[in-house]
């Protein structure tokens, strides 16, 4: 085993001796990954000791200590009044896992790169590490299922990502002290796998964002960000929202220059996504949780989302969005300079439910029609028209009307995606007209349904570009126009 110690001596050593420094100013010459601004589309994973009990949501861990949820039900009933989550990581044994599986669908779906959670807010690491021993190579599994991942990824041509979400495991388990007296965590026993499970002064485990994380834990925190990439060596890491906490700002501005440098050594354009103000602008990639913006970013940025509405690991309650709801997130993200992120949450026993290998495949049938439209393109002059509107974290929208179109650009050609899912006989696409500012001056030469050979009549004046589809078409997915212009 590793001592902390010893590995930020190592960090400290490589920010020393490599270009980037854990300052801002050096941090602000990242460069955006060119693999990310054509990929577009990636796929997150959830899944670990979590998904065992399939029970309301990846949070259990926590939940199982606060009175009043499912979880707490579950946890009662399951595993007896002093059940705890050492219990659950027993039983964790997924004989059906198939990395080359996984990624057969997710390869179908048109996925460029995946980012599976590597250590999610349990405590559990996903691969083999010095630092601690709750992690599935030591554990009964005997299993590091990020490198078996990553390896699947190298023989199908998909980026490697990974998440990391150690730094809310610090408060994580807090329920146990409050509600739970005969609990391992309020008995002091494996520190190493539950945490601080620090409790405010309150007594309220909700009390979580009063508690600042310690310098011991931020220490902890950044030596197992830093193990992490240097076991799997991913292309991007993902943060959850904790680490806007201002006492991990210094340990922070560490872990990018150490990543940085890590990734100028392998000879990879590599990446972090942050979340809520977490990361000064332009040191790094901006994520919206579940949610939009209302305009185009001059900046590349990123949604993630989930195929379950109610959940991001597996759950038997998960409720699923449709193909229509995934396919219009996804368009109206990238039209606004965007790239999407979509959720996973496999098995316990590593299978992918029939639900979710259903929407990734139609996903991916739209992808091999529509993909022109998507991969590499560039926002245009407007992201589109339309009433709908929303901005921020947990705002989706689900449904579009007649008058919502979004679009995006290559050279020579627009992509002009018809959102609603209703019949239109004419559609009418005012920011397509004729004219210099606030409409094109191009000549369209052809207007074509991408995967249709149905034929488009069109027309344009300095009103509007209009147009209509002929015969019969599929209007339960997205339609994609594609405008030939010179």
């Amino acid at each position: 085993m590793m001592t902390i110690d010893e590995y930020l001596q190592k960090v400290d050593d490589c920010i020393a001796k490599g270009p980037f420094k854990d300052n801002w100013e050096s941090l602000s010459d990242f460069k955006m990954p060119e693999w990310y601004k054509q990929g577009r589309f990636g796929l997150f994973i959830h899944w670990g000791v979590y998904s065992v009990p399939a029970t309301e949501s990846e949070w259990y861990p926590r939940q199982m200590y606060l009175k009043g949820t499912k979880s707490w039900a579950h946890r009662v009933k399951t595993y007896g009044e002093t059940g705890d989550y050492r219990q659950v990581v027993a039983q964790f044994n997924p004989t059906e896992f198939d990395a080359d599986e996984w990624l057969d669908i997710f390869k179908k779906s048109g996925a460029k790169y995946i980012m599976p959670v590597a250590e999610h807010h349990d405590g559990v690491k996903m691969y083999k590490s010095e630092l601690n021993r709750w992690n599935t190579v030591d554990l009964q599994t005997h299993r590091d299922y990020m490198q078996e991942l990553h390896e699947a990824c190298d023989r199908h041509d998909i980026g490697f990502l990974c998440s990391n979400h150690r730094a809310e495991h610090f408060w994580f388990l807090n329920g146990a002290r409050k509600n739970c007296p005969h609990s391992e965590v309020s008995r002091g026993e494996y520190p190493d796998l539950y945490g601080p499970a620090a409790l405010h002064t309150t007594g309220n485990p909700y009390d979580n964002e009063k508690c600042p994380p310690t310098e011991e834990w931020c220490r902890d925190w950044l030596a197992s960000a830093c193990e992490m990439i240097d076991r799997n060596r991913p292309l991007a890491v993902y943060f959850d929202w904790w680490i806007n906490k201002p006492e991990f700002k210094p340990y922070l501005k560490k872990f990018l220059a150490y990543y940085y440098n890590r990734g100028a050594e392998w000879g990879k354009e590599v990446a972090v996504f942050y979340k809520v103000g977490a990361i000064m602008p332009g040191c790094a990639i901006f994520d919206v949780e579940r949610g939009q913006i209302d305009g185009i970013s001059p900046v590349l940025w990123q949604n993630d989302t989930a195929i379950a509405k109610n959940s991001w690991g597996y759950t038997e309650g998960n409720k699923f969005k449709t193909p229509y709801e995934i396919l219009t997130n996804m368009i109206d993200v990238v039209s606004k300079n965007g790239c999407y992120m979509l959720n996973v949450g496999p098995k316990a026993n590593g299978k992918i439910c029939d639900e979710e290998k259903a929407v990734l495949l139609s996903v991916g049938e739209w992808l091999e029609k529509n993909g022109e439209a998507i991969y590499g393109t560039s926002p245009f002059a407007v992201y589109g028209e339309g009433k709908t509107q929303k901005q921020g974290s947990f705002k989706e929208n689900f449904r579009y009307g007649k008058q919502d179109y979004r679009f995006t650009y290559k050279t020579g050609a627009i992509y002009v995606f018809v959102m609603s899912d209703k019949p239109v006989k004419q559609h009418i696409v005012k920011s397509l007209r004729q004219g210099g500012e606030g409409g094109i001056c191009y000549n369209i030469q052809k207007v074509e349904v991408l995967g249709y050979d149905n034929p488009v009549r069109f027309e344009q004046d300095k009103k509007s570009f209009r147009f209509q589809i002929e015969g019969e078409i599929d209007r339960s997915i997205p339609l994609c126009i594609k405008l030939s212009i010179d």
